[in-house]
């Protein structure tokens, strides 16, 4: 069964669209004035692999192979929808794939 989703922390403590991404850093570069940094998050359990995440900012968060915990804002925007068509039932249906940013909190 599904249960419902709880918060983790109160809404007054909360900070909207903020994350804290702990990880190690994997690589950084530079584009015009942002710096791009990948981190790679540790797997939460053996059996499963890390995720990685690129966080931009305006100053260099650390050196490859830094252990970091940088706080982010999280966004987003919409790319250009596709149609898809569903192998089992052939229904077609519009799909808008979704891009997540992190921006570090300087």
């Amino acid at each position: 069964m599904n249960a419902p989703a709880t918060p983790i922390a109160s809404p007054a403590k909360a900070i909207p669209m903020q994350v804290l991404v702990r990880g190690r850093i994997d690589a950084v570069r530079r584009h015009d004035k942002t710096i791009y940094t990948r981190i790679i998050t540790p797997a939460p359990d053996p059996y499963s692999r890390p995720q990685t995440v690129e966080i931009r900012s305006k100053q260099r968060l650390g050196q490859p192979g830094d252990e970091v915990a940088q706080l982010a804002t999280l966004g987003g925007y919409a790319r250009k929808p596709f149609r898809s068509t569903d192998k089992e039932t052939g229904e077609t249906t519009m799909v808008t794939p979704i891009d997540m940013t992190l921006d570090a909190v300087e």
